[in-house]
């Protein structure tokens, strides 16, 4: 029924992200065959007046009577002439079972009136239901008005009568509803038969123990394939996805064995748009660890190598693509239940406006480590100064950034203000200054300053680090204690802990070529000049 199927669908939001791939069914009320909206959330309608002797009374009337298990009173809307009357129980149980697999009467659109529908095209005794597919042919579920008690009722006419056996073969599950106990074929909650509820019960775990027998299977025939490649990212794929194999086979399985149990209708449509959700969610799985196996060997492999600058935005990169497949894979899931993604983006675009207003500053943080991602200023690894704080940065996030520093406690900064904060990167030098200040005692003579001069130049040429395009030692000024040559150059080392290391061994090789000069460093001194004047006559004295 057409209402129904629309509040079946508000319900299946609530169970979307299920991982039973057979059987939720909804909320109380919701298959309740032959019921509108809730008067609660409904809008107001004129109330329509349904006639006792129409036709949508007489099938209310059959419905009703079946759902309390009153085959007695259902059998009285059918017509039995010709028809061995001790079999009318059985053919008003057997065509209701009918009309649940394969004709879901939407009542709202019978005719309320005691004529019946006067336009349809057909004679004013008879209404049409609807067809039925049996094996090669169709046949037509019809209404009779016929006169009972002296008063003209709607009945199931002869006809469909004559055919209910046929139709009732035709469905996958006649077998095995032959052959179970009476009580077992009553109606239990949203119109679905008890034996219904045990075997949707056993199809749970039996679609699981499937897709775990068959996942093994699967996965080794998908390693033989993916070996004859000479990459091994597939390798690493196909030994990551046991999880949503499982959970892809056991909906396959649970969709071929739901075909021998004839639900009604709505209750079908549901579980097949939850078996369907759930295979989408298997797919999006996979695709989330697509990303992870990438995450993992981009930044070890060949590209890696050769691209230093991009590995750092490997994992900034990953948490996007996550965040942009989980949203993708919601949508997805949604959509499977029948929902218009069209109006939900509208929905959303909405009320993206009020959770933008209210949420500014997560989303700045957001795009400020994008713009961080896109600029990169600095990269996971490299050692930075940002304000007052010196560390090396140890990841990139989607919100913060966290830094370690010397102390080796973790310094967390959001991106939004990193984006705009001014950051010395250490990490991305090309080369390492080197500059120091010699000075040598003012007993020093300019022969021995000179040689000295000259040996620190001659030794930073011939070091191996040494950047040759600007070297510069020059004795530059008398100091207060000192003659000072300044000593200034690069060296091409790859991080500050090489550099640490041919620094001290400059320091020394200075050393040895002051040491060699007959030199001698000076350290601080200062002269103290006393001057003590002649005594003083007492102007005074008598």
């Amino acid at each position: 029924m057409a209402s129904f199927s629309v509040q079946l669908r508000r319900f299946s939001a609530l169970a979307a992200f299920s991982a039973v791939s057979t059987v939720v069914l909804p909320a109380q009320g919701l298959l309740s065959r032959g019921q509108g909206p809730s008067p609660d959330t409904a809008p107001p309608e004129v109330a329509t007046v349904v006639d006792a002797n129409s036709p949508r009374a007489a099938i209310e009337g059959f419905l009703a009577a079946m759902r309390a298990n009153d085959l007695p009173r259902a059998a009285a809307a059918l017509d039995l002439s010709g028809v061995d009357t001790a079999r009318s129980g059985d053919l008003a149980r057997r065509l209701s079972a009918v009309l649940d697999a394969r004709l879901w009467l939407d009542l709202e659109r019978l005719s309320p009136a005691a004529i019946g529908d006067t336009a349809d095209g057909l004679p004013d005794d008879r209404e049409l239901l609807g067809t039925v597919a049996v094996e090669d042919r169709t046949v037509s579920i019809r209404l009779a008005r016929l006169r009972r008690d002296g008063v003209l009722r709607w009945v199931f006419s002869s006809g469909t009568v004559a055919e209910i056996d046929a139709m009732y073969g035709a469905l996958s599950d006649s077998w095995i509803r032959e052959h179970l106990p009476p009580i077992l074929l009553d109606s239990g909650p949203f119109d679905v038969q008890w034996w219904q509820w045990i075997a949707l019960l056993i199809l749970i775990p039996l679609a699981g123990l499937a897709g775990l027998l068959l996942a093994g299977p699967t996965q080794a025939t998908l390693k033989r394939l993916v070996s004859r490649t000479d990459t091994d990212l597939d390798d690493l794929l196909v030994a990551s996805i046991r999880g949503p194999i499982v959970l892809l086979l056991g909906a396959i399985t649970s969709r071929l064995l739901l075909r021998w149990i004839a639900l009604p209708a709505p209750a079908e449509s549901f579980v097949v748009d939850l078996q369907r959700a759930t295979a989408v969610v298997a797919l999006f799985w996979i695709i989330l660890r697509i990303i992870t196996v990438l995450q993992s060997a981009l930044p070890v492999s060949a590209w890696g190598a050769t691209h230093p600058a991009l590995r750092s935005l490997i994992p900034l990169g990953a948490r996007i693509a996550r965040l942009l497949v989980l949203l993708l894979g919601l949508l997805a899931v949604i959509a499977s239940f029948g929902y218009e993604i069209a109006t939900l983006l509208a929905g959303l675009g909405i009320g993206g406006i009020a959770v933008a207003l209210g949420a500014q500053k997560s989303l700045e943080h957001f795009f400020g480590s994008v713009s961080i991602g896109i600029d990169q200023p600095f990269r996971v690894g490299d050692y930075v100064r940002i304000g007052d704080v010196d560390g090396e940065v140890e990841s990139i996030g989607l919100r913060s950034t966290r830094i370690r520093t010397l102390d080796r406690t973790v310094v967390t900064m959001p991106n939004g203000i990193l984006a705009d904060s001014r950051a010395e990167n250490f990490g991305s030098r090309d080369r390492f200054r080197f500059r120091t200040v010699i000075g040598l005692e003012y007993g020093t003579t300019a022969a021995q300053l000179t040689t000295v001069r000259d040996g620190i130049d001659a030794m930073l040429r011939a070091h191996p680090k040494l950047w040759t395009d600007f070297v510069a030692v020059r004795f530059f000024q008398f100091g207060a204690s000192s003659l000072d040559i300044e000593v200034f150059c690069w060296l091409t080392v790859s991080d500050i802990n090489e550099f640490r290391i041919v620094r001290e061994e400059l320091l020394l090789s200075i050393m040895r070529i002051v040491e060699g000069a007959g030199a001698s460093f000076a350290f601080p001194t200062q002269t103290l000049m006393l001057r003590q004047d002649g005594p003083r006559g007492d102007a005074g004295s008598r």
